[in-house]
């Protein structure tokens, strides 16, 4: 290790990466539960699949174990589905004042 970086006091040991949660990740969740809402069916299941699969490779990526990963994904996929019903039932308050209308 070089001086400059023991003298910021960089440990020698290896350090343990920690992801930001998967269900914190606000952008992620809001255009997930956007993309769900426009399609459905086969193509939704694998939109669906796909990006699952794609956030669990990136914690593999980053070292997280198996348990962890299917931990977040897990979480993530809650988060989504509380955003969809955010989002439905603000439709339906703004049906129900009048300024929407529910295709």
């Amino acid at each position: 290790m070089s001086a400059a970086l023991r003298d910021v006091r960089f440990s020698e040991k290896n350090e343990r990466v920690v992801p930001f949660p998967l269900a914190g990740q606000v952008n992620t969740v809001r255009r997930c539960a956007s993309e769900l809402e426009n399609i459905h069916g086969d193509a939704a299941l694998q939109y669906w699949k796909t990006e699952c699969r794609a956030l669990a490779r990136n914690l593999r990526a980053l070292g997280c174990s198996d348990e962890s990963i299917s931990q977040q994904v897990m979480a993530f996929q809650t988060e989504v589905q509380v955003e969809m019903m955010r989002r439905y039932s603000d439709r339906l308050s703004a049906e129900a004042e009048g300024g929407y209308r529910l295709p």
